[in-house]
Order: structure tokens, then sequence, then C-alpha cells
């Protein structure tokens, strides 16, 4: 007899057409029907959609509420978590995902218990290193609906990573709101020829609930009627997640083991364009995440070594709302304009804090130690291994030259790049009226070695031989490249294999017909490629540790896809563009300043190499992916049964890279998600600038024919999503003889330290906003220099913070490979150290050592995740 698992929940979405403050208003009432439901015995469970944050707003409005949503948690009929939000897996850092499943668990826990399943029932593909992440916070079970490949055929199986970690997954085939017929309609037998498919098991789930459905209190009725119809072949069970896959576990012998990302539209639509969706919020979010992860984290393990307490309070908090901001439809930004203002809004007021944080904690800091309370800057690295850079610095001082001057009594080395005049004198209406109190505020690039969890500093001196300074030129060159800039276009040398390439970066334009769910090309396109030949500004520039090539101009498009249509150029983008090469690595530094006014748009950055390669690679979560450069299915996939073609549009969360055997083309990412491998000879590396649209869904797209996405029914334009008006593109490109992801990775730890100094001064009040608070000094102690030290390392860096009971510090590293590592390298004390192996969640694994001052790691199987608990014995 086959056992239907019928499981009564809801999806709410955090927010989507409509905005957070709208659902939450929603759910408060239908909480008062959930609680009823249960009180009264009506339902016997119910799941609160895998989310504790929706959770969180209810008991924010009506706190009178939490002990009987209390009873019910600890009593095991309310479920709640893992998730703080349910977050989109392809465009989210792996340490995100750690922390919203932290404040998750531990929110659900608060209130009685988690629910230990990997609940993503609605996210956009599932990445590869879901099975690790979730094994590492004792998570035996996975459920999602989305991206199941067409040659799995199973409904039920193991996922594996490629670290050995396995989950017990159940794909929902027919969607979380498959149930709904059990109580909407009669047809019993059609239901259940539905949700059997797939699957030799007995065993079979039937959630019943759906996008912020209403408690359905008949459920019990339904059921019981079901089960008279069916009497003697199926019985449909009121249930929940847990006991059944308690239930599945004992046909577990007979699923397959399936390792990889589940991106395939077979089951359901994927939207691969939400990778470029509303560029503006993912930039915001990305500089969230690396502004938390490698910046306030670990100088507040810094900061707490010389007596400043860490505000975890605060750290969690900016957490939420980053989490906020990466919910499945947040991220994806496929939502009403009202909503993406909000999100919009939420990362702008999170950036704001998270930075005021980071120049508190390096101002508190460094005025500490300058005892003499010189003129004197310092640059930090709250980093557990050496960084050798060239430092960007803004400096304030008298006069327009100067010296720095290092501990050892030795010049700095160091040029200017940009300096300007200000005043510090009170304001006057009658400019002459002004006293003159002139100071300069002067942008420099120092080079400088930094070590481990540590500072540099420097005292400042007004000279009157003049600064160094960068020197017009015709190219630009370092130890690694040499570029030209001539007759708008760029060609690039690369020194180590003397290969040339010509025209090795340009832009390419096109229609973008689709929504703010999926790129789609317009019906009747204009391929535009954009180079500089019509630029108005060239400024080349040429300096010992920095050059640069900076470009103003503007390119014609076609204002609309009328115009496109008509080969009308009627539109224009204003640009600046910029390229940087420093003297000590091999980053090609890119920034591009955009002011657009043209609708229904995609602007892509094009790199021609020489490279043919059958694959693409880029970052996932804790690892990396090959991803074919076209799609197996590209050309039948309607025959096959696609909801949509599936475009070879890839997602990154860093890097992405194109390479063969002879060359390694790599761009390192400040927010843009998607990318696309074009040819399949000397292969073009296409990184998505931004995409402009007006619309949430439309109907019958060239990609996607058939019903809008998102709302089938209602038109909802999204005007802001054309993103007209100024944007700002960053990343970096490396080119290498050979592709390693180990230092790829190292570099983009590199670039996530911008910023990262103080000068102590009196003459500028508004160097960071919160300059202009008085604070006082510390008595420091003793300095603990190079605190935690990696050496020879071949891991890679994930994170570093204090842990659960700030009584230490979890230090965790990944192997991003396939392969085994056998010699990761070696944690350096500087004191004595209990060490401890931890879990994702924090919790003690097993003890390591009781009184470590150096310790070799042991080898790092393939793809593992590994987090150190150090305990220092003071």
């Amino acid at each position: 007899m086959q056992n239907i698992y019928t499981v009564a929940h809801t999806h709410w979405d955090f927010e989507w057409y409509f905005t957070r403050q709208e659902a939450r208003v929603q759910f408060i009432f239908h909480m008062d029907e959930v609680l009823k439901a249960l009180e009264s015995n009506q339902l016997d469970f119910y799941t609160l959609d895998g989310q504790i944050s929706i959770v969180e707003d209810y008991l924010n409005l009506v706190p009178e509420k939490e002990d009987q949503l209390k009873k019910f948690v600890k009593a095991g009929r309310l479920f709640v978590g893992p998730w703080f939000t349910q977050v989109d897996e392809m465009t989210t850092s792996g340490e995100s995902m750690i922390r919203n499943l932290r404040l998750g668990i531990r929110g659900a826990e608060d209130l009685g218990n988690s629910m230990r399943i990997g609940y993503l029932p609605d996210s956009f593909g599932q990445t590869q290193d879901m099975p690790k992440i979730y094994q590492g916070f004792n998570i035996p079970y996975a459920l999602f609906w989305r991206g199941m490949p067409r040659e799995a055929d199973t409904r039920y199986f193991y996922w594996s990573s490629n670290d050995g970690s396995k989950v017990l997954t159940a794909n929902i085939k027919n969607g979380y709101y498959a149930g709904v017929d059990l109580v909407e309609n009669d047809n019993i037998k059609d239901l259940l020829n539905r949700i059997t498919s797939h699957t030799q098991s007995e065993k079979h789930l039937l959630p019943v609930g759906g996008d912020q459905r209403a408690v359905d209190f008949n459920l019990k009725q339904r059921i019981s009627e079901a089960n008279q119809e069916m009497r003697g072949s199926a019985e449909f069970i009121e249930s929940n997640y847990p006991d059944f896959f308690k239930a599945l576990e004992k046909d577990s012998e007979e699923f397959l083991d399936i390792q990889g990302e589940f991106i395939e539209p077979i089951d359901s639509k994927i939207h691969r364009g939400i990778y470029s969706s509303r560029y503006d919020l993912k930039q915001i979010y990305d500089r969230f995440e690396r502004i938390l992860t490698y910046q306030i984290e670990p100088i507040s393990v810094v900061a707490s070594n010389y007596g400043i307490p860490v505000k975890q309070g605060l750290i969690n908090n900016l957490w939420k709302i980053v989490a906020r901001g990466q919910a499945h439809d947040s991220a994806g930004g496929c939502n009403s304009d009202k909503t993406n203002r909000d999100i919009y809004m939420r990362g702008i007021n999170g950036l704001q804090e998270a930075q005021a944080c980071v120049d508190y904690l390096l101002r508190k800091l460094s005025i500490s130690l300058n005892i003499t309370q010189e003129n004197e800057l310092y640059l930090w690295n709250p980093l557990p291994f050496e960084l050798k850079t060239i430092k960007k610095v803004k400096l304030s001082t008298i006069g327009p030259d100067f010296l720095l001057i290092n501990h050892l009594g030795e010049r700095a080395r160091f040029e200017l790049l940009d300096q300007k005049r200000e005043n510090a004198a009170l304001l006057r209406r009658t400019l002459s009226d002004m006293l003159d109190e002139s100071y300069y505020v002067s942008e420099i690039a120092i080079e400088c070695t930094l070590p481990p969890m540590s500072y540099l500093c420097y005292k400042l001196i007004d000279k009157l031989e003049n600064t160094k300074k960068l020197t017009s030129a015709l190219e630009i060159e370092n130890n690694y490249y040499k570029i030209k800039f001539e007759k708008g276009k760029f060609k690039l040398k690369q020194k180590e294999t003397d290969k040339t390439y010509n025209n090795f970066l340009y832009f390419e334009d096109g229609g973008d017909e689709g929504d703010t769910y999926d790129y789609s090309p317009a019906f009747e396109d204009w391929i535009l490629n954009l180079d500089f030949k019509e630029c108005k500004a060239v400024k080349i520039e040429q300096g010992d540790l920095m050059s640069r090539i900076i470009i103003n101009g503007k390119w014609e498009l076609p204002y609309s896809l009328d115009d496109r249509k008509i080969k009308k150029l009627s539109g224009e983008v204003d640009y600046e563009l910029r390229l940087e090469l420093n003297s000590l690595n091999n980053r090609i530094d890119v920034v591009l300043k955009l002011d657009n006014d043209a609708l229904d748009h995609r602007l892509r950055m094009i790199l021609q190499t020489n490279v043919g390669s059958k694959v693409s690679t880029s970052d996932t979560a804790f690892g990396m992916i090959d991803r074919p450069i076209e799609e197996e299915h590209l050309n039948d996939w309607k025959e096959v049964g696609f909801k949509e073609e599936p475009t070879s549009m890839r997602p990154m969360i860093h890097l992405a890279n194109l390479h063969d055997k002879k060359e390694s083309w790599t761009f390192l990412s400040k927010g843009t998600k998607d990318f696309q491998v074009l040819g399949k000879e000397h292969q073009k590396l296409a990184i998505t600038i931004f995409r402009g649209v007006g619309y949430l869904g439309r109907p019958d797209i060239m990609r996607r024919p058939g019903d809008a996405s998102g709302l089938q029914t209602k038109e909802v334009a999204t005007p802001d999503s054309q993103l007209r008006g100024k944007l700002v593109f960053e990343g970096s490109i490396l080119l290498d003889k050979t592709f390693d992801i180990s230092e790829l990775q190292k570099e983009y730890l590199s670039i996530t330290q911008e910023h990262l100094y103080y000068q102590t001064q009196s003459i500028n009040r508004f160097s960071t906003p919160i300059q202009y608070f008085p604070i006082n000094a510390l008595k420091l102690p003793t300095i603990r220099d190079q605190f935690i030290c990696l050496e020879n390392y071949s891991v890679i860096f994930s994170s570093m913070e204090v842990t659960l009971d700030q009584s230490g510090i979890e230090l965790r590293l990944y192997n991003p490979l396939d392969v085994p590592q056998d010699n990761p390298g070696v944690i350096q004390l500087q004191e004595n150290a209990e060490v401890k192996l931890l879990d994702l969640e924090g919790k003690i694994i097993e003890h390591i050592s009781s009184y470590a001052k150096r310790l070799n790691m042991e080898a790092f199987r393939a793809g593992e995740i590994r987090t150190y608990g150090i305990f220092f014995k003071e």
C-alpha cells in the first residue's frame, strides 16, 4: 500500500510583488489561524516555510503570542527553521549561507526546536555544495523543487558533495503546492498518479500549501474522504516533513547517489536571468558580504585581542539584513519596484552601519596605539596571513608634499594619485570673508607588506621637495603586462608568454525583451560592439607602483526596443572606463562608471581570449564548478519538455574563468554575478555589467514561451528595473599560463581589504562620517603581533570570528579542489592554545590539541570545509 505523507504548510515569500510590510500584516492574521487550528486540533502539524524571519517579524508585532507559539514548537507540532530566510543558492557566498542557517537554527531553538531539514522548496537552482553545508549543521535531509536533471529521473535520492557528505533528499517534482488538489479537487486518482511517479518507494510526500495560502481547516476531512475512495491501495497520513524522512530512510538502500548542482528547467522554470537582474541590488549585497566576512568579523577579533569587546548583537543584526536581501526573490530582484526600493534601502542602511563599525574600530585601535598623538598613518590587516600589496590611502595634510616614515626610520615607497585642496575654516556666505585654513586631501598608492592580524605605522612629515607623482605616458605597463590604447581599442601584451591580444577588451550591447526573471533577446535585435573611437578624453599615466588609463566618452544606443528594431541610435550612455595596473601582481583592475539613458538592453564586457575550452569555470559556495559551454539540450529543449531555453548564462560568486592547457583568463567580481562563454575557438568571456527591463513578468518571450513568470494574469510594470541613471561596475582581469583556483581565491581575498587604514590627525574632521564624534583612547596591553598566522598554506581562508561564547576564535578554511590537499599548511600561534574541531554551527566535534603553538594541519579531503576553534590560555 502506498503511504501518502500529507504535510500542511505555507510558502511565505518574505517579499515579492508585495513588500515585507504588506506581507507582515497578512502574516499576523495568518498566524492567528495557524495557532487556532493547532489549539483546536483541526490540524496536527504545520510547517512555517523553513525560515524564522517571518516568525521573528510576527513576534515583534505580537509578542503576547510567544508562549503559545513555543508550546507547539516544543511539542513537535509547529515546525520552524532551519533558515533565517530561504536563500538564493546560486549567487550567495558560502559564509552568508552559514550565517543564514546559524541565525535560523538559533532563532528556532530559542522557540523550542529547529526543523533539521534543508528546506528550500522554491530556490531557483540548487548549488553543488549544499550537502556538505547541511552536514556541517547536522542536517541529514534536504527538500527542493526546481532544477532536478532530466536524466536523473528520480524523486527520492541521496545528494552528495565532493567531500563525501550526503543527505537524503526529496525532489517535490509537482511543486510545494501539489496538495492543493487534495483540498480543492476530487480527482484523487489523478493526483496519486502525479505524485507517485519516478520512484519505486511506497512512501510519498504531498505538501499541502502554497504562496501565502490560508490555513486549510478541512484538511482532516479531505484526508478522510480520500482514504475512503482509495481504501486498500493508498493511505493519506496527516504528517510532517521529519516523520516522512524517517519513514523514507527505511527504503534508503534503493535510492540513487547523485552529485552536483541542479539547474535544469525540466520540472519548473529556473530563471537564469536573475543572475543579472537588478545589478544595483546585487552590487550592494555583495559589498555587504565582503565587509562583514573579510573586515568586520576579523577586525573584531583583532580588537578583542586589545580588550575591545566584540559587538556580536550588531554583527548578527547586520547578517540578518544581508539574509533578508538574499532571500530567493529578493536576491533575484524579480519583484515590484516598491519592493526593490525597500531591498535597496535596507542594503544601503545596513552598509552605512557596517562601514561605521569598521571606521570606529580602526579609529579606536589606531588612536589607542598612537601614544605620542603624532600625525601617523596606520594600515591594518585583520586576516591571518601576510598581505604584500599596493594599498590606496587618502591622507589629510597641511601642505601638498609629505613623507611617510616607518618604525625603522625608513621612507615608505608611495606615489600621489590625486590631490585636492580643502578649507577647514568656518563657512561664510561670501567666500572672500572665509579665513584660509587650507589643507590637502591626497590619494596615494603605498607599497607595504602587512603582517597577519596586525598593522603598520608610518609617521607623516611635511616636506618641501615634491611628492612623487604619476607621469603622462603613451602606454602603461608593469612586470606582467603592457597595455596600449590606440584607435579606440586596447592592445594587451602578456610579458610572461610574449603573447599579444588586439582589442582584448570591449563592450557589447543588445536588446533585452525579457523581464526581471529572465534575459531574453529582442525578437528583432541589433547587437552593437562598443569601442572607444569616439571617446572625448584619454588620460594615460605611468608610475613605479601604479599606472592607469582613464577614458571618458559616450556610447550611442537605441533608446527603446522599437528604435532597436529600425536600428536607430536615439539613446546614450555616458561612461568613464579606468584600467589600472600595479607593480606587485598580475591584476588588471577595471572600474566602469555609467550614466544609463536607454531602455530594455543588456550591456556586457567582452574579453577576447585565445582559449578553446569545452567548459567554463566559476566558484561556488565552497568550491568550483566546470559547466559545458553549450547546454546539451539547447537545440531540442522544447521536445524534451524544458520549461525554458537552457541558455548557458552562468552564475558566479566571486570569479568566472575560461582556461585550457595554454592559458587562463579570470574575472574577479565586485558585484556582478552573470557570465557566458561565446564561441568554440578563440573564445570570448562575456561578463554582464547590467541589464535593464521594465516588467516583473512578460508572456511568450523568446527564451520562455507561454505564461508570464510570477503573475500570470497581471502585468506589473517595473520601470525602476530599467536601471536608468548612474551605475558603477568593478572587478579585475587576470591572465595566467595555468589555472589555479586556490591562488585566484587568495587574490580575491586581497581585493576585499580596501579602505582598512586610519590617520591620526586633527585637521580634517570629516575623513569618515563618524570622525566628527569624539572618542576616548584606551591604554592598550602588550601587543600580540601575528596573533594567528597561516604559513605555507594551500587551502582557502573562508572566515574568522569569535566563538559562540566569545571565549575563542573560529578559523574556517576549505579545500576548493576535487582532490585531497595532503600538505594544507601550518597554523602558527603567538601563544599556546587549545585547538578544537568545530562544526559549521560552532559546536565542538573533537579536541585536536590541548597545548599547541604550531599546528601542522592534517590533510584536507577533496572539497572539505574545516573549522578550527582556537582557545588561548589567557
